[in-house]
């Protein structure tokens, strides 16, 4: 599915290789790697100022910085990532829910889902909803949850979450929002619903022209 992020747009690209559809738009997905970029400079710019922005959390962004630059650089595919896991855990009791250690659940996530360590991934996003205490935060995070989830084949578990995103007051790229509802809705079968979130991009979401394109796409096959 698709993240707000290099992930998130993972399920754009993926849907620009599939066949007639990926044919036809292929020409397009310049432009779509300009949104990732757009999206990977916005999640940096929240890391950068949720970790730094608090000068009293100095030894909270301390213990943050140090494990970023250690455990979560030193990641590979060989490391386990069950350990890893527990390494985040542990950073997790020793700053509680200070919103700073979001970039790093981010940042984590990321890595363990591009090495396929799905359920890991989980459990660390799991984490990043308990300390995601503003609707940035708990987007990021659940941006990455949908695609986790679809990943793992829990659609309706994608599909409750992207709903989630849809109902929080932060609005970002929710043309590709309900693009991917509309994909998931394809995928368990609801045609109806599926349209509806296909038309919704159409008709509401007429400034994200690449995803208004591929949802046009969707119903002319519809």
């Amino acid at each position: 599915m698709a993240d707000t992020t290099t992930t998130p747009n993972r399920n754009i690209n993926q849907i620009l290789d599939e066949g007639d559809v990926g044919t036809l738009v292929s020409k397009n997905k310049n432009a779509l790697l300009a949104i990732v970029i757009a999206i990977v400079v916005a999640v940096v710019g929240f890391g950068v100022y949720s970790t730094f922005a608090d000068r009293s959390k100095a030894e909270l962004n301390t213990k943050i910085y140090a494990f970023e630059t250690t455990t979560l650089k030193n990641f590979n595919e060989k490391s386990d990532p069950k350990a890893f896991v527990e390494s985040l855990r542990s950073l997790n009791k020793e700053v509680g829910n200070y919103v700073g250690l979001v970039p790093v659940v981010i940042k984590a996530s990321d890595i363990l889902m591009d090495s396929s360590h799905l359920n890991e991934a989980l459990e660390v996003l799991t984490i990043g909803q308990k300390v995601a205490k503003n609707d940035y935060a708990e987007y990021f995070i659940l941006s990455r949850l949908a695609v986790v989830y679809e990943d793992l084949g829990q659609n309706q578990a994608a599909i409750d979450t992207i709903e989630k995103m849809n109902s929080q007051s932060v609005k970002i790229f929710e043309g590709k929002n309900y693009l991917d509802l509309g994909r998931l809705y394809l995928k368990m079968g609801n045609k109806e619903k599926a349209k509806a979130s296909f038309t919704y991009v159409v008709e509401k979401a007429k400034d994200e022209t690449e995803f208004v394109r591929l949802a046009k796409l969707y119903l002319s096959k519809m």
